[in-house]
């Protein structure tokens, strides 16, 4: 059974997001970077673009 283009790249998406939400999930929980791509694999810059993200959303908020 031969799958579609538009199939294969449903499921590329799909891997992609659910790689982005257990990066995610190991930078809440306090896992190191380099711990995450051992566990994950792929690249540096995918978990750094993604750990700061999660960085600037756990600051707390300054009102003045």
């Amino acid at each position: 059974m031969e799958l579609s283009d538009k199939h294969l790249q449903a499921q590329e998406q799909t891997n992609k997001l659910l790689r982005d939400l257990i990066i995610i999930q190991l930078g809440l929980a306090g896992i190191g970077q380099r711990e995450i791509r051992s566990i994950v694999g792929g690249s540096m810059n995918d978990i750094n673009r993604l750990a700061k993200m999660i960085r600037k959303s756990l600051k707390p908020k300054t009102t003045e």
